[in-house]
């Protein structure tokens, strides 16, 4: 016996907001969640190599293609650095942070971590590893003693390079706008003389990821 069109009805219209939540729906990439896509942490060494304190940096998402050739674009003509920067301060939803020491034998509020915010996060795969790029419009100080890094720190671009082996074990390296180059054959941003550059990040390696309700509250970076 044929069902009659009033049975039909809502069957029609369950298919068609399944079908709607398909064609409509975010891309994985633009979907939010509650936990990082990467969490690498490591052992800040300041410009002699002394041991800094411990840091640690969050990959919320990692940022699309679209965001990439944005950043990516300015860095080929003659104002590079002042473009890119211009780029990552309209970035509405970062990329992630990095958590530095607190001051210690300061106060409940200036022992706690320092969050910096991060507006662009990449990765590449290596014949050796993982390449992961990420660009703040902050100044990240690691390997900066927390009592010598002033709040509210003006903007300046600055990237922090890893590179990692085939266990997601290395270290990391950081750089100012001035030293970082478009590298044309893996589309990434880079430290231009990787190499000579001191480690900044040593020990670097993954850590489990954890979803978390908020945001960490405590944030110095530029406004």
């Amino acid at each position: 016996m044929p069902m009659k069109s009033s049975t039909l009805r809502p069957l029609v219209v369950a298919a068609a907001i399944v079908i709607a939540g398909f064609v409509l729906g975010p891309r994985p990439s633009a979907v939010s969640h509650n936990g990082p896509a990467e969490h690498l942490a490591g052992r800040s060494l300041d410009a002699e190599g002394v041991y800094a304190g411990p840091v640690d940096i969050m990959i919320e998402r990692w940022s699309t293609d679209e965001e990439v050739e944005k950043v990516t674009k300015p860095m080929l003509g003659k104002n590079g650095q002042s473009a890119v920067l211009a780029v990552l301060e309209k970035v509405r939803l970062r990329a992630g942070y990095v958590l530095t020491p607190g001051v210690q034998n300061s106060g409940e509020r200036a022992l706690l971590r320092r969050t910096w915010s991060i507006e662009f996060a990449r990765e590449i795969k290596t014949p050796q590893g993982r390449r992961i790029v990420v660009a703040s419009r902050d100044h990240l100080p690691i390997g900066e003693f927390p009592k010598d890094v002033a709040l509210g720190t003006a903007h300046g671009l600055d990237v922090l390079e890893f590179r990692l082996d085939k266990l997601d074990k290395g270290v990391g390296k950081l750089a100012d706008g001035t030293k970082v180059v478009f590298n044309k054959s893996t589309k990434m941003l880079e430290i231009a003389k990787y190499d000579t550059e001191p480690v900044r990040l040593t020990d670097v390696g993954t850590r489990p990821l954890r979803a978390r309700d908020v945001p960490p509250k405590q944030y110095y970076g530029a406004k």
